[in-house]
């Protein structure tokens, strides 16, 4: 029986591990973008000032 639950709690723990892996993953994919979105319009508002 212990053994049983053994295997219950690394199937969890390696479930919760990839949980956490796909949200750190996400949050730095969402992040990249919003930065170089933002870098973009900003290098976009630079040429527009530069060149009228």
């Amino acid at each position: 029986m212990s053994e049983n639950t053994t295997v219950k709690d690394d199937e969890t723990k390696k479930n919760d591990d990839q949980t956490a892996a796909l949200i750190v993953a996400q949050t730095f994919i969402a992040f990249s973008a919003i930065y170089w979105f933002l870098q973009i319009e900003s290098v976009r508002e630079l040429l527009q000032l530069a060149y009228g």
